[in-house]
């Protein structure tokens, strides 16, 4: 394969003024039937996207080309397909290979539209689909659409690799470029194994399920007593009967579930469960103004006096139409769902987190807004859905689902709920959705106007987030504005001889102790920072892509600050500083964090911090790293700093584990 890339690439070094041209031709011929099997596609696109990286040829035009030649190449075979119809199968090299036609044929029955898009990323159907997709009839208009998306996503996905190289390149040497390129497709592959093994074993399940439940459906059948399960279970169409015993087992297996999180939620207490502590503490420390925002706006579509109205002009709709049975399921969503909230938080009486400056009065699960959100949202969905083709109806289902995803999301981002909250409410969710659709199953429905649904539904949700949001808006930022861990007052004789209101770790992005404060220092931060740097700290450069590479791939990953900042009290360090020790290997790094703790004589904050070597990425899978040890000399070189500043070692003893207790060094500074 090597003797013809190599010369390819050789004459495009020399002639970068075709590179358009030639990846056009290639990114063609890869995607024509017959003809792409022959043409090493994939690798040649790798190559010349490493040209691109390296700037040997322009990145973007390159792209594009890329873009073009494949749908292109794709419209070929498409055509074709369409021309010759039946034909094909008595023409070379199908006529002697009926298989190879049929395999295309099963795959893009089995998908429709979307065997296209998702066709030019598989390699065995990978030129095949275009022209089995013409040669079946499939509509130009549809197939167009999915031919541009994907070669949209296709070129800079196959090139992708090429890129990186040919940029790490001009950074690094080439042994190391390579290795790094090599780590990110080992992680990306890694990832993508793990979804697929996590897929296949859903899809085993659920077929297990199915099969099971089927057998017990032919059982119920047949049994005396139990028979009338079939009757308050049964389907319109007799052929799906047992599917309404498969919704009524995954409403009892939801429903259990939600019970026991609210239970165990009850006796542990929300604030003691290790994911919502991790959330609660990763959002707090990640939250911007700007995000804020967004989250705002997003947890809105939640918001009860949004959604409860959207309901009632659906059902008014609906009866307008005389579509009875489906304006009472419409209804029933929206009652159902807020009146199970009401219910569940009076019983359960869950606190709600701690962090934003008006909390709601009412009890935390399950969240009231994700209930009302996914309830109803998916709920609409089915009801547009359920006379589409089973194919089709993700169209309808995804926006629905990724706005419930959003709103669970903006809950636990602005300290509202706890993520069991979220979960529960999920779970009701799904319980209150299987319930209703067991319901509306019962009687054959005529399919419902979907451009008028639709209509109704958009503009009352328009018309009401709108009003609502005009008079609101300002209110609900202050609500949720954070406000930040409570400040005291110490004397300098109690600091002196060590608070124990002062943590002895830092706390890491989750929430969990990750390293001892090693560093407390008294004084002001401006003073602070100009005596380190004429000590030798310097201020880290901003990142870059080539030390977020090197952190990744572990490539001297020691030799540079690691991609999270580390955390206390949820907020990044208000100091860092770095400098090298023992030559150029090792890089200390120094930070600093505002404690919420003042100084009562002197008015001056108290600092704490860490000081240490920045750990290699992937440390913790061969040793635990052990700091160094704190003296003022790590802190101050040269001795004639110390004429402004006292400082004192104190040890302490510092519980590891139940077994195991050390001697932990702090470094207390203060002004003389």
């Amino acid at each position: 394969m090597s003797d013809i890339v190599s010369p390819l690439l050789q004459w495009l070094n020399a002639n970068p003024q075709w590179a358009g041209i030639a990846t056009f031709i290639i990114s063609a011929a890869e995607s024509i039937a017959i003809i792409g099997t022959i043409v090493p596609g994939s690798i040649t696109m790798t190559a010349i996207g490493t040209l691109a990286g390296a700037g040997i040829i322009p990145l973007w035009e390159t792209i594009l080309w890329a873009i073009l030649g494949a749908v292109a190449g794709d419209g070929v075979s498409y055509w074709m397909g369409h021309y010759f119809k039946d034909r094909l199968r008595r023409m070379w090299p199908f006529k002697d290979n009926p298989g190879v036609l049929l395999k295309g044929e099963v795959f893009v029955h089995k998908y429709g539209v979307m065997s296209v898009f998702i066709g030019r990323f598989v390699g065995p159907v990978r030129a095949l689909v275009p022209l089995v997709a013409g040669m079946l009839g499939m509509k130009p208009l549809q197939f167009t659409i999915a031919n541009v998306t994907s070669a949209i996503g296709w070129a800079p996905a196959y090139m992708l690799p090429g890129i990186l190289l040919g940029a790490a390149s001009l950074e690094l040497p080439p042994d190391i470029a390579m290795h790094a390129i090599l780590v990110l497709m080992l992680i990306t592959l890694f990832i993508m194994l793990c979804l697929w093994l996590i897929f296949k074993i859903l899809q085993l399940i659920s077929k297990q399920t199915e099969q099971m439940l089927v057998g017990i459906w032919n059982t119920l059948k047949k049994s005396r007593y139990f028979h009338i399960a079939t009757v308050v279970l049964k389907h319109y169409d007799p052929r799906e009967h047992h599917g309404q015993l498969t919704l009524a087992f995954y409403f009892l297996l939801t429903s259990t579930l939600f019970l026991c999180l609210v239970f165990y939620t009850k006796w542990i207490g929300p604030e003691h469960i290790f994911v919502n502590n991790a959330l609660f503490h990763l959002f707090r420390g990640i939250r911007t103004p700007g995000m804020d925002n967004v989250m705002i706006d997003i947890t809105l579509l939640g918001q009860k006096q949004i959604i409860l109205p959207v309901v009632l002009v659906l059902f008014i709709w609906l009866l307008v139409t005389k579509r009875m049975r489906a304006a009472f399921h419409a209804l029933a969503l929206g009652v159902l769902a807020a009146g199970s909230v009401w219910v569940v938080k009076h019983i359960a009486q869950i606190p709600r987190p701690w962090g934003i400056f008006f909390s709601p009065e009412s009890f935390s699960m399950p969240s009231g807004h994700t209930t009302l959100a996914t309830t109803v949202y998916m709920g609409i969905a089915f009801i547009i859905a359920s006379p589409m083709p089973q194919k089709h109806r993700w169209m309808i289902y995804m926006p629905a689902a990724l706005v419930t995803f959003a709103v669970g999301l903006s809950r636990v981002y602005l300290g509202a709920h706890w993520f069991t909250d979220v979960l529960a409410a999920w779970l009701l969710s799904a319980a209150l959705l299987m319930l209703v659709i067991l319901s509306f199953h019962r009687q054959r429905e005529k399919p419902i106007s979907l451009p008028g649904i639709s209509l109704v539904c958009i503009s009352s949700l328009m018309i009401c987030y709108a009003f609502y949001y005009h008079y609101h808006i300002n209110q609900l930022r202050i609500n949720y504005a954070q406000i930040n861990w409570p400040t005291a007052e110490i004397t300098l004789s109690e600091w002196w001889k060590k608070d124990e209101s002062i943590p002895e770790f830092r706390v890491s992005l989750f929430g969990i102790p990750s390293e001892t404060i090693n560093i407390q220092w008294a004084g002001d931060l401006k003073t602070i920072r100009s005596t380190l740097l004429k000590e030798g700290w310097e201020i880290p450069p901003a990142r870059d892509w080539i030390s977020t590479l090197h952190r990744i791939t572990d490539i001297k990953s020691s030799e540079f600050l690691p991609l999270v900042s580390p955390q206390y009290l949820d907020k990044k360090p208000a100091l860092i500083l770095s400098r090298r020790a023992n030559g150029k290997k090792k890089l200390l790094v120094l930070r600093l964090w505002a404690s919420n703790r003042t100084i009562r004589e002197t008015k001056r904050p108290l600092w704490v911090g860490t000081v240490g070597i920045v750990p290699r990425s992937y440390s913790w899978l061969y040793r635990k790293h052990r700091g160094i040890e704190i003296t003022p000399a790590v802190i101050f070189p040269n001795q004639a700093a110390w004429q402004h500043w006292e400082a004192k070692v104190i040890v302490l003893p510092l519980q590891m584990t139940m077994t195991k207790t050390i001697d932990q060094k702090i470094l207390l500074i203060r002004e003389k």
